[in-house]
């Protein structure tokens, strides 16, 4: 098993996170599938490593109703994540992840980081090894803005600085920019079940 994950998964345990690692991806979406109550409904934050796995596909084959934003039109987003936020179950990713335990997202509207912190009573944050950083909040932070954010502002077709050829994060010129609040989490939050799903593939960006 790879020891780093086996390391973070020890400091986040202790942080007050639940925490399962996994060989596969598909190992990682059996154990959520076979987690989740039957039934309840599903709300998944942007996520490109749910969308890797497939895993909005499998959660509707086993019966659960799936809310999820990237499916519906630009108007119909604002209402369906308010109704995420009171959905039961949540499942996201994260954008870096230190193997002394602290998650690190960076968000545009918050949403994601918002049902992370208060509403549905169980989150699942699915964490491949290439989101995995050795070091401290800074260094979480350098692998977002170099590493993840390029590839999300490229992928959605934004004029960012980040997303030219061999271009940096430059907030002074960034007209467009996704990058409006960025949230460490120290604990797991508390009043709510946190799942952090480690995953020994590289998922998502």
């Amino acid at each position: 098993m790879n020891e780093m994950l086996v390391k973070t998964a020890e400091a986040l345990h202790a942080r007050g996170f639940h925490t399962a690692v996994f060989a596969t991806a598909r190992e990682a979406a059996d154990f959520i599938r076979q987690d989740m109550p039957a039934g309840q409904t599903v709300a998944i934050g942007g996520s490109m490593t749910v969308k890797q796995m497939g895993l909005e596909k499998l959660l509707r084959e086993d019966g659960h109703p799936v809310l999820w934003h990237w499916e519906v039109a630009p108007a119909e987003r604002p209402g369906l994540l308010h109704e995420a936020m009171n959905a039961p179950l949540y499942v996201c990713s994260a954008n870096a992840l230190t193997d002394s335990g602290l998650i690190v997202q960076i968000d545009g509207n918050g949403n994601r980081v918002a049902a992370m912190c208060y509403g549905p009573n169980t989150v699942y944050v699915i964490v491949g090894r290439n989101k995995l950083v050795h070091g401290g909040f800074h260094d979480a932070v350098r692998r977002i803005k170099q590493v993840a954010c390029p590839q999300n502002a490229r992928r959605q077709n934004l004029d960012t600085p980040c997303a030219k050829d061999g271009g940096a994060c430059n907030v002074k010129s960034c007209a467009h920019s996704m990058c409006h609040m960025t949230v460490c989490f120290d604990l797991a939050p508390m009043g709510k079940r946190t799942h952090v799903v480690l995953v020994d593939e590289d998922l998502g960006y």
